[in-house]
């Protein structure tokens, strides 16, 4: 409990007394329909109000934390308070004094500093420290607290309304969530004041900031750090690396030999390259291996080769810094000059070739890598840092409300007092509860789980009666590759052919349910040899089949 005295007006808010011990609140977990009736109901009486205690959120994480659930795990969470005068005899709080009520439920930092879910104008601003709002035990809400700093001297009051225009921290709310005053009868029936609201462990907002990538804890991965370093392939730490087939003709059918897809030797590629490369432990298999590496780190993590409309200006300026390496070609008998290419045009077109089947022209092999020099070395690591931080910009998207994993929150709840003259409305707080963590949504509740009834598929007057209820509308490519021989699909040979119509396929949902069933069950038992988890992910028990059972049978 947490008293705030005021000399006219002191003001207890707490947990239902005999509901739970002392504490900020009393918080229930329900997995029942109408779960709100009930509790209600509950609320009556003493013997009611004591058989919520057995309801009572234990449930704990791996660290002893105490745990709340989502909606989607069919477990709720109800928060109450009881709201009475800190006076002899401790009489219930008259609602009629009471503006308003609620609670935020807040995140803790590492350092365990509560931070609040912040808005402005209209926009979600994301998770951000108390003292931007001006403390810990100031109004939520902007305008509140611009109407608790009103002085009524018009030229002080002018002067604040500036200050507060100039200050965006001013016009920051803080989200909040509402506790609802229980019906006028079961206050009166239970002679308490009484609060209830649900508390949200799911949202769909997004912080208004843009992502920054972090690593767990204290670790370092800046861009001269050794994590971030080590990551990387050796030609972009800088060091010397060399190139596979060098002075050969690049060819696209290498990509697919390495993968192993099907057996002949792809055009463009010769007989000796293809044994290289299906030899694990050749110079030839290794070099491109490595190769193959690069390419997709500047691709991938790094947007190396981004078209002109797709690529930030961080990757832009890391194609730049790559096309000042230049890659040395093979010198060719009749050669007194080496020829040269630009490392980051030649990469991008490779790129281009090897994992998008695009004709990129006759590329030459170029012999390696070159070591770039602990200068250029620290250059190139800074522009690939900035490239891959602009890049997480835009593939990571914004951070949801309660995206971070293991996080812990906190509740508060508070209720706004009216004026009475000659003391001005103000807020009280209730002591902040139990630390919590947000189970992820694929963490067993302990509720019982929904049954699917699949059809019998031995049944064929049942399956006559299934008829078509969804339709896929294929275009020609898709069509044609699908009606191509099996065969060629599995060996990566199919064919989307050049011409062709759309067509409309229906099938029956439940059909497709019985065939997701199938191969849900063959992908278990195969992948069961790796985890080892089919007796806690699949449990099969008899039902009997009540329509068979023999007249005059109980």
């Amino acid at each position: 409990m947490n008293a705030r005295m005021h000399p006219h007006y002191p003001v207890i808010i707490g947990a239902v007394r005999d509901v739970a011990g002392p504490g900020a609140l009393t918080l229930l977990q329900r997995s029942d329909d109408d779960f709100l009736g009930a509790t209600l109901h509950a609320l009556r009486d003493a013997s009611g109000r004591h058989g919520l205690n057995a309801l009572a959120a234990r449930a704990t994480d791996a660290s002893g934390t105490l745990q709340l659930f989502q909606p989607i795990q069919r477990q709720f969470h109800l928060a109450l308070i009881e709201v009475w005068c800190d006076q002899p005899g401790a009489p219930r709080l008259n609602p009629k004094r009471v503006e308003s009520t609620g609670f935020v439920l807040r995140r803790l930092d590492a350092r365990g500093q509560p931070q609040g879910w912040m808005r402005a104008s209209g926009r979600a601003r994301g998770w951000a420290p108390l003292s931007r709002l001006g403390g810990d035990g100031v109004d939520p809400l902007a305008a509140k607290r611009a109407e608790a700093a009103r002085t009524g001297v018009a030229d002080i009051d002018r002067e604040l309304a500036q200050w507060r225009a100039a200050h965006p921290d001013s016009a920051l709310d803080e989200d909040t969530q509402s506790l609802h005053l229980a019906p006028p009868e079961v206050c009166a029936a239970a002679g308490k004041t009484l609060y209830y609201g649900v508390v949200c462990t799911v949202s769909s907002e997004f912080s208004g900031e843009d992502p920054t990538a972090s690593t767990a804890g204290d670790t370092n991965f800046g861009a001269q750090s050794a994590l971030f370093r080590n990551h990387l392939v050796e030609a972009l730490r800088g060091q010397e690396m060399d190139f596979p087939f060098v002075g050969d003709p690049l060819s696209a059918g290498w990509a697919d030999v390495m993968e192993a897809v099907g057996e002949e030797v792809p055009a463009g590629v010769t007989s000796a390259q293809a044994s290289q490369l299906r030899d694990r432990s050749s110079a030839g298999h290794l070099r491109m291996r490595r190769f193959l590496q690069l390419l997709r780190q500047l691709g991938s993590e790094f947007g190396a080769f981004d078209t002109a409309a797709d690529a930030t200006s961080e990757s832009a300026a890391l194609r730049r810094l790559l096309d000042e390496i230049e890659l040395p070609l093979l010198l060719r008998p009749f050669e007194t000059v080496r020829r040269q290419v630009p490392a980051g045009n030649f990469l991008a077109k490779a790129s281009a070739a090897l994992f998008e089947n695009a004709n990129a022209g006759t590329l030459e092999m170029p012999e390696r890598w070159p070591a770039l020099g602990a200068e250029r070395s620290a250059r190139l690591a800074e522009a690939l840092h900035a490239a891959m931080r602009a890049r997480f910009r835009v593939v990571a998207g914004k951070a949801g409300r309660y995206d971070e994993p293991n996080a812990r929150y906190v509740l508060r709840p508070f209720l706004r007092l009216k004026a009475e003259p000659p003391c001005p409305a103000r807020i009280v707080w209730g002591d902040y509860g139990a630390p919590f963590v947000i189970a992820p949504w694929y963490e067993g509740a302990g509720a019982p789980p929904v049954q699917v009834a699949l059809p019998d598929p031995s049944n064929r007057r049942l399956l006559k009666s299934l008829k078509p209820n969804v339709s896929f509308v294929v275009p020609p490519g898709l069509h044609n590759l699908l009606n191509g021989p099996a065969k060629d699909l599995l060996e990566g040979k199919g064919s989307t052919g050049t011409l062709g119509i759309t067509w409309v396929c229906s099938f029956s949902i439940p059909i497709i349910t019985i065939c997701a069933f199938i191969v849900l069950n063959i992908f278990l038992t195969l992948l069961n040899i790796v985890f080892w988890w089919m007796p806690f992910l699949k449990i099969c028990l008899p039902l009997p089949k009540f329509g068979d059972r023999p007249p005059g049978s109980v």
